[in-house]
């Protein structure tokens, strides 16, 4: 029965694995859009399944049509910027702009403009926390980018785990629906997607996802990648990629679409926007607790062209 299953909310980060992992001055290519439709034919087999796409801005400018299918499918339509570049590597001008050529670019591929927003490499930081203010200035109800957990390119560790409404300077408040983790042994781990649900069996996947839903106050959020449906892509790719990449990058990608239909089966699967409008009563907090100053954290180079580029 529908109502005994745990509710999963569901989201997909539409971008090209090479522009957006190993070189974004490459164009994107065609492989983007097939498997995002790939996509659109599994959910298909769960006509009450939905899911939130966060588009990126250069994706809705090359493939329109597969931004479309995506609409018609009756899935929601999020933003996940234009041209994938984290968040702290931006100005708060450059960023309000990054914003306004995303959000117009998919609007014109599908004529819906996005409410929700999904930040590069869940690049709403302590550093870069601003960014909320500049999607409420922009008219997004609800962010889900910030990762409850401490890594060296992303994650807020002190941040809470359940959906949360956030005060901001201007007197707007935006909803956060940040990536799930589990309390497990007194840790938080990841269990929100991407590859650690591709290198994870199935069964811990499930369970972790269960245990989060009992644990949360809000829907578990899980996301996963079109790219992550491909495990042939390197195969195809006519730039070189280190063996070492393409080991972390590939591996579990042959399970992935198994794994999702597992998911799909078990959990009641919604798109983020419903999960905000299920969230009633919500706590408000203040974010000013976990800002930091820039260069406080020293983050990982970004990649260019395979290259890695020092920090100006």
């Amino acid at each position: 029965m529908m109502g005994t299953r745990p509710v999963l909310a569901l989201s997909v980060d539409v971008e090209d694995w090479p522009q957006s992992s190993w070189d974004r001055t490459l164009p994107l290519g065609d492989d983007c859009a097939d498997n995002t439709l790939r996509l659109l034919e599994m959910l298909a087999e769960f006509p009450e399944a939905r899911a939130t796409f966060f588009i990126l801005g250069k994706f809705a400018e090359r493939h329109p049509k597969a931004v479309r299918a995506v609409r018609d499918a009756g899935h929601e339509i999020g933003s996940h910027g234009f041209g994938h570049v984290e968040i702290f590597r931006l100005t708060r001008e450059q960023f309000a702009a990054d914003i306004h050529r995303s959000t117009e670019a998919i609007e014109t591929a599908c004529g819906v403009r996005p409410a929700g927003y999904r930040a590069p490499d869940f690049s709403i930081v302590g550093e870069s926390l601003w960014a909320l203010d500049v999607l409420a200035d922009a008219g997004y109800a609800y962010d889900s980018s910030i990762f409850p957990i401490a890594k060296a390119r992303y994650g807020i560790p002190e941040w809470p785990r359940s959906a949360v409404r956030v005060q901001l300077a201007s007197g707007a408040v935006i909803t956060e629906l940040p990536i799930t983790t589990v309390e497990q042994f007194g840790h938080r781990l990841p269990a929100g997607g991407g590859g650690y649900a591709r290198l994870v069996p199935a069964f811990v996947l499930e369970w972790a996802l269960r245990r989060a839903a009992e644990q949360l106050d809000s829907p578990p959020v899980y996301y996963c990648h079109p790219y992550e449906i491909d495990p042939d892509e390197f195969k195809r790719l006519d730039i070189h990629i280190p063996l070492k990449v393409r080991l972390h990058q590939g591996l579990g990608r042959g399970r992935t679409i198994k794994k999702l239909r597992r998911l799909l089966g078990r959990f009641e699967c919604i798109s983020l926007g419903d999960a905000a409008r299920r969230c009633q009563n919500l706590p408000t907090i203040d974010y000013r607790p976990y800002v930091l100053e820039p260069g406080a954290v020293k983050r990982p180079p970004a990649f260019e062209g395979g290259t890695l580029v020092p920090e100006e």
